[in-house]
């Protein structure tokens, strides 16, 4: 399989997106985050070319932005504002922490493969790197820029599957760079901050692993959709179960019965977290009334409440298998718990894991009604 860690990145945030947009490739515009993120790399890429015989001045790039700035991307035209102001600030500052003359830049933009072996099926991991950098004491570094407004804390930079795969695309297109230290970092120009990392040999084999993982979930996904904070701005909303609804210009139920059946749903769901909440805190009162008095039933009016001791207990595994195994009971009891059963097998190695896969079967599929609110 070629696959791009865009792709990879895609399946694991929505299994249904990576259907319709690279095994369907259903045409979709691009999002104004992303035409904006492209142009502010564009933009850096410019600033640092080193062919450029004299460096950029500030004038210059900001001059190269604003004649490639598009307002037709956006509909309102405050947002496009702000856009456009944010996107002058990011210039700007970066400009200002960051000199041309710093840096000894290997390579921009530069494409890269990534070869995954699995048993004897090869997989290539594609990508693009924004900017290689070599410090004078011969470490390098990859810099990969973000205009997104959330910066992650150090421990996402660390587990960063990004990063992992950017550190295999450099060692396969440079060998050499595998002896040598590399740095990997994300640039958060909104922030001006740049976090970085370091990736261990073991830590590359753990990569691949997950890679393979992923790859074979692909191989066997039935691209059911996963509701996840970026489904309000998919482009592929009219094709998906979640959303499809929106578009059906012809609905074959009464439209104003389902709002009155979703409006009572959400009441009578409104109501017993209410009744739950406060049965809560009726229980924590009786139970802090019956210390304090040093009792264990109350009465009232209506009624009594009594609360009773209950003990719970457990059993020596070892022990156990010595009576009931002789008599042939043990393997009656024994049951997988499936929480800690999950547990184990993400902790287990990739050809391990794969094996446990075969053994798969689905015991029964049935659907679970979740409600959320509308933003207001």
């Amino acid at each position: 399989m070629r696959i791009s860690y865009s792709a990879l990145e895609t399946f694991t945030t929505c299994p249904a997106k990576y259907k319709f947009q690279y095994l369907e490739r259903i045409p979709a515009p691009k999002s104004k985050e992303a035409v904006f993120g492209s142009l502010i790399h564009e933009m850096l890429k410019m600033f640092h070319e080193p062919s450029r015989p004299t460096p950029l001045s500030e004038e210059e790039l900001l001059k190269c932005f604003t004649d490639k700035w598009d307002p037709g991307v956006y509909n309102d035209q405050q947002e496009e504002a702000f856009a456009f102001h944010q996107g002058i600030e990011m210039l700007k500052n970066y400009y200002q922490e960051n000199s041309p003359l710093k840096f000894n830049i290997v390579n921009l933009e530069t494409s890269f493969e990534a070869p995954i072996l699995d048993g004897e099926e090869l997989h290539q991991i594609t990508g693009r790197i924004d900017r290689i950098d070599k410090s004078e004491d011969g470490a390098f570094e990859v810099i990969d820029y973000k205009t997104a407004k959330k910066m992650p804390g150090q421990k996402e930079i660390d587990g960063s599957l990004q990063l992992s795969v950017y550190h295999l695309g450099l060692t396969n297109r440079w060998p050499s760079f595998q002896d040598k230290p590399v740095k990997l970092s994300l640039y958060f120009l909104k922030h001006g901050e740049k976090l970085s990392t370091i990736r261990a040999n073991q830590e590359l084999n753990e990569t691949k692993e997950k890679i393979l993982s992923i790859v074979q979930k692909i191989k066997t996904s039935g691209f059911e959709p996963r509701p996840n904070a970026l489904c309000p701005w998919c482009p592929y909303q009219r094709w998906c179960p979640l959303f499809k609804y929106k578009f059906i210009e012809k609905k074959t139920v009464n439209e104003e019965q389902v709002k009155n059946i979703i409006r009572e749903y959400f009441e009578i769901k409104s109501r017993q977290e209410s009744e739950t909440k406060r049965m809560t805190e009726l229980k924590e009162a009786i139970n802090l009334y019956c210390d304090e008095q040093a009792i264990d039933r109350v009465f009232g009016e209506t009624g009594y409440i009594t609360r009773l001791a209950q003990k719970r207990f457990g059993y020596d595994a070892i022990k156990l298998k010595e009576i009931l195994e002789p008599l042939g009971k043990w393997n009656e009891i024994l049951m997988v718990d499936k929480a800690k059963f999950k547990k184990v097998i993400e902790q287990l190695p990739y050809d391990l894991r794969k094996q446990i896969d075969q053994f798969k079967k689905l015991e029964r599929e049935f659907k679970v009604i979740t409600a959320s609110k509308n933003k207001i």
